[in-house]
Parts: structure tokens; sequence; C-alpha cells
């Protein structure tokens, strides 16, 4: 068990010194009430959630879908426009020269949720573990539209030899800032078993509605619980601070990076969640 333990801290210092220094780990409550608990975005004070998410589900309402949303939503870092974490969320998948360094980077942020807290998402969701895996392809306004996603490359390097299997989404249309279950579909019939619980992964989460609008999908089709998980948390400098204040568009700039459970049981043995 030491052994084992051991690895654990290796690989999380290895993480640490890689991304340390600029990535700022999501939080979802402030001392001052400015962070929304459902996506970890900036909120006015007396609201309950953020502008986008509240407008999600007011959509998702208004489409008798708002029960169909995803039960979890968990970020791993802030991706705050134009700073070493964007250039590496967009950079990963693009034609550079820097990509691979970037995919090796996000492929630690994702082993730790993936990997060495694994069971930690199964205790965070009323003891169910994921039955299935699926990543988001790129819609038909993407470049990439049609061609293997790195995303899904790197989860299934992690994942690939799990004993869950992974569902194909087919995406249907252009990408959406709105609630719209037909952007995507299942690329083959799944079995009840199968879709008990689907953890849905995606590398950013801007406004949400893209990702939700497959959890909505996946429900439709028989999933009893959908879990969402994105690398990012995109953070628009200028918007945070006319939609809130500067202080608090500060305030997500002055964030630090913070070793911590990815699904939100904070800072604990490792060991004990295998």
């Amino acid at each position: 068990m030491q052994g084992l333990e051991d690895a654990y801290t290796r690989f999380e210092q290895n993480m640490g010194w890689r991304i340390g220094s600029y990535a700022k780990t999501v939080i979802y409550h402030s001392a001052q009430d400015h962070v929304c608990p459902l996506c970890g975005g900036p909120k006015k004070t007396g609201t309950t959630i953020c502008y986008s998410c509240a407008r999600l589900y007011d959509e998702a309402r208004q489409l008798g879908v708002e029960p169909l949303m995803a039960d979890c939503v968990r970020i791993a870092n802030y991706a705050i426009k134009f700073d070493q974490m964007y250039k590496v969320m967009d950079g990963y998948k693009r034609n550079l020269p820097e990509a691979k360094e970037y995919q090796e980077t996000l492929k630690y942020v994702l082993g730790d949720a993936l990997v060495i807290h694994w069971q930690c998402l199964g205790r965070v969701s009323d003891g169910s573990a994921p039955t299935a895996w699926a990543t988001m392809p790129s819609t038909k306004s993407s470049e990439r539209y049609g061609r293997p996603h790195p995303l899904n490359r790197l989860v299934s390097s992690l994942l690939g030899r799990t004993m869950i299997p992974e569902i194909v989404l087919v995406a249907n249309s252009d990408k959406t800032r709105e609630i719209a279950p037909g952007t995507f579909s299942l690329a083959h019939e799944r079995r009840a078993d199968v879709l008990r619980h689907v953890l849905l992964i995606d590398d950013t989460w801007t406004s949400g509605g893209t990702v939700e609008s497959a959890a909505v999908m996946l429900k439709q089709q028989g999933a009893q619980r959908v879990t969402i998980f994105c690398l990012a948390r995109i953070i628009d400098y200028g918007f945070c601070s006319r939609m809130v204040s500067p202080e608090v568009a500060d305030a997500y700039m002055q964030l630090p990076y913070r070793l911590t459970c990815p699904w939100g049981l904070g800072r604990h043995q490792l060991v004990d969640s295998h």
C-alpha cells in the first residue's frame, strides 16, 4: 500500500509542477457569494446561480426537459481568456508544434480525475459508479467536424482498458449555446444497464449549452444519471468585469492552483479511494 501511495504522491507532484504555476482550481463558493455553485463561474451577489446557468435552466423548463439535465457538473481548472491555461485548451487540438506538450499536460488533469480519483466519483454519486463514458464530438460548425477529436484519444488512453464501454455521440448540427437535445444523437443504441450512469467528458465549459444538450439527449435515450466533467471553465475577464464587477474579475485572476479531489471530496488520502 505504501508503494501505491508513493506513486500517487509522485503523480500529483508532477501534475503540480506542470500546471501549478498557471492553473487555477475551480471553486464553487466564496465568502463574498460571487461564485456559481453549479459551474464555478462569476455571479452577482443575491442570485442563486450565474446568468449562463440561469438561462440554461429557463430554456430547459420551457422545453420541459429540466429534469433531464446533468446530475452533476465538475470542472478541473479555470482558463481565463488569453492566459496560459486558455492557450493550452485552445492549442492542444490545433496543428501546432506545442500541441503534443499541451496534450501531455491535459493527460495529467484527466488522469487525476479518471484514474487517481476514479472511485471518488462513485462516492459523490450516491454510490453509483459510471457504467459508460463518452466525449463530446466536434459539431458541424467546427473545422474538426468528422475527424477524431484529440480529447477522445486522451480519454480513451485512460479509460479504454476499463470494464465500462464508450458511448459514441454524433453531432447533427452546429455548436449551440442553448439547450438543443437534437444537436447530438447516439451512434448506436445501448442497453439500459450501460446507460445507467454516463460520464460525459468535454474540454471546456463556457455557457454549458452544448454539453448540457448532450446530457439531455442521453437521458432521453435512457440514461438514468449523467455526470459532466470538463477540463476548464472559460472565464472572459472583460465580460466578468462588466456583468459583475472589476473586483470579482480580479479575484478570478488571483485564484491559486490547489491540489484537491476533482470530484469535490477535498484533500484526502488517495490510497483510501481504491
